[in-house]
């Protein structure tokens, strides 16, 4: 029987004191320095969640006595925290935050001085290290608080751009989900002249104004605001504010595809070319624009730490993102900033008029999702069980297994995918085709939840 490890797609997730207790984060703190050899500097903050202030300081004591120097940021957005990484020129950082998942679920996430995640292979390290003789070490480390991050943060991502022209004059909403995002905003809007009306802009764990994920479906609020005319553009964070999804000034939700292949788009068009880092969920979008705009797409597993580890050993990556709204600037950090997908779109919007005016000559593509209550103990017999019967029903052109199961026909693609991080498991389809994606969406659905219900009684 395999061991069911630790950590999943991005980091270490579950419910406090059950499979987070403030011992296992101290532990894991020791771990992480000793794979940074026992010695160095690393920032670590903390997300909204009411555990993760319990969690943090337990990191904060594991880093310390075994070695390392700390450099607390407290209540931050994960990107923020990885821009100090790259200002303080640090040798890594603890986040403590469970991102977009539900606020009853904590986590940590561990970061190198690259600013990117450890790798799979570099989690098991830590994994193995927890199992270790692991001891404090005889020199405690110092502490340092940190003060003004917002300016840190601000003049960081506005750097990155050089010379930006003009971006000021409009009107943005933003929906921060509850994060700790607003005040950073507020503080990057004021330099650049954009009025900036927020919305859910109070820090709160449990997530009160929309849930902490941010997607299509949850960003009605800013929809309707920009319809009335309130701002000329939106976007929406999510609970640890490194996903990013936009409003166009229609009201009508941009998904992180969409957005993706736009980014990617203006990036091959202004370097000539370059590979373009995206997971196996990822639209055909990307395919068709990078065909024409000498790109190459690289496909991944699903999660950051795989898309960073891509982005680290191929040559010429000039983009990376993933559909649930992160986006990769290689020469910014290696993880979604929503900061300075802002400042791009920003340059976009003055370019080119309006987000609509940008995407109006791609092709719309269907695309239906969703995720099934699924515990980990079915999630691989579903997959298995599912796949047979689709393959007794229908001809594939090929099949793609590097996470989950992708199955490529004629008229577009299902991807079955259990997660790593939650009980569920999730089911993509995508085509030209609306009613074909429709049908075959209904298909798929109706197999994973059939099979998930046979498997439990």
């Amino acid at each position: 029987m395999s061991h069911k490890r630790l950590f999943g797609t991005s980091g270490v997730r579950g419910e406090i004191n059950r499979t987070l207790t403030p011992e296992l984060a101290v532990k894991l703190s020791m771990a992480f320095s000793k794979f940074l050899g026992g010695s160095g500097d690393i920032a670590i903050g903390f997300d909204a969640r009411f555990p993760s202030r319990v969690l943090v300081e337990a990191c904060i004591s594991g880093a310390l006595f075994s070695g390392l120097n700390v450099y607390y940021a407290g209540l931050v957005p994960t990107p923020v925290l990885l821009h100090l990484v790259k200002i303080l020129k640090l040798d890594g950082a603890i986040m403590v935050s469970a991102s977009h998942t539900p606020s009853r679920f904590c986590g940590i996430m561990f970061f190198k001085g690259d600013t990117g995640e450890l790798s799979q292979s570099e989690s098991i390290v830590i994994e193995d290290l927890l199992n270790s003789n692991l001891q404090f070490s005889g020199i405690i480390g110092d502490l340092e608080y940190l003060h003004d991050i917002c300016g840190l943060y601000v003049e960081s991502v506005i750097g990155g751009f050089g010379n930006i022209g003009r971006v000021g004059g409009f009107r943005v909403v933003g929906d921060m989900g509850n994060s700790a995002y607003a005040p950073y905003f507020q503080a990057l809007f004021d330099r650049l002249d954009i009025e900036f009306i927020d919305v859910n802009s109070h820090p709160d764990g449990f997530f009160p104004g929309r849930g902490a994920d941010v997607n299509v479906s949850s960003l009605r609020d800013v929809s309707s605001m920009i319809v009335n005319g309130v701002g000329d553009f939106g976007f929406g964070v999510d609970g640890d504010g490194d996903r990013c999804i936009f409003v166009d000034e229609h009201g009508c939700v941009i998904s992180g595809d969409l957005a993706g292949a736009i980014f990617a788009r203006e990036i091959l068009l202004k370097t000539g070319g370059g590979v373009i880092v995206c997971p196996i969920n990822t639209s055909n979008l990307i395919v068709d624009v990078s065909k024409k705009f000498n790109g190459r797409i690289h496909f991944t597993r699903v999660g950051p730490p795989e898309i960073v580890e891509a982005v680290r050993r191929i040559d010429g990556v000039v983009f990376a993102f993933e559909e649930s709204g992160k986006y990769i600037w290689p020469q910014n950090i290696l993880y979604g900033d929503p900061g300075y997908a802002i400042m791009y779109m920003l340059m976009l919007v003055s370019k080119y008029g309006s987000i609509s005016n940008i995407i109006k000559d791609f092709p719309k593509y269907f695309q239906f999702k969703i995720a099934i209550p699924c515990v980990d103990e079915y999630k691989e017999i579903t997959l298995i069980s599912v796949k047979a019967k689709l393959l007794d029903m229908f001809q594939p052109k090929e099949i793609i297994d590097i996470d989950g199961l992708k199955i490529i026909f004629d008229e577009g693609w299902v991807l079955l995918r259990p997660s790593g991080t939650e009980d569920v498991f999730r089911v993509f389809v995508e085509s030209l085709d609306e009613n074909w994606a429709s049908k075959m969406f209904d298909i798929c659905v109706g197999l994973v939840k059939d099979t998930i219900k046979s498997l439990s009684k």
